[in-house]
């Protein structure tokens, strides 16, 4: 595995248990993991950058990421290939230096071009056929904190990112 400097992540499926809610007045709303947010923090402080690519357009998720701190998020994209080359231009970094975590099969094209590819539990198949890493947690039930974890411990990192903790 090369340094992995960016986790990109899907949203619905991944961050979220793929389940959209809408009111009586039509707003979105989605159920984010507590401990999903932690475990982006701690990565962010290890000095991984952390990256959202979506299909979607989501006032919810807006939120999210603004309480997170993620810079780098992309609603509404049609070719996640195509964001994922130009997320990796804006950020200077070769798209082998990250790692990507999908459940669907439009999250294929862009994980085929990253140096770690990531799977919730409930993902596809086929998307967990062509995942290095099939979390044992599904998607929104803390998966991605499950996939940090695994990003931190492969890099060195995770006891350095504890001590703050555990002294």
């Amino acid at each position: 595995m090369k340094d992995i400097k960016c986790l990109v992540l899907d949203v619905d499926g991944v961050l979220t248990d793929s389940r959209i809610y809408f009111t009586d007045d039509g707003q979105e709303m989605k159920a984010f993991n507590s401990k999903d947010g932690h475990g982006l923090k701690l990565l962010m402080r290890a000095g991984i950058t952390v990256a959202i690519i979506t299909g979607r357009f989501s006032r919810a998720l807006e939120h999210r990421v603004k309480d997170l701190g993620i810079e780098h998020v992309i609603q509404g994209a049609k070719d996640k290939k195509s964001a994922l080359l130009e997320l990796a231009r804006t950020i200077g970094i070769d798209p082998g230096e990250m790692a990507y975590m999908g459940d669907d099969v439009v999250d294929l094209p862009p994980m085929a071009l990253c140096g770690m590819r990531i799977a919730p539990a409930d993902a596809m198949e086929l998307v967990q056929q062509k995942a290095d890493v099939v979390t044992k947690l599904p998607g929104g039930h803390g998966a991605v904190r499950e996939a940090v974890e695994i990003i931190l411990k492969r890099l060195g990192l995770f006891d350095t990112v504890m001590e703050r903790y555990v002294g």
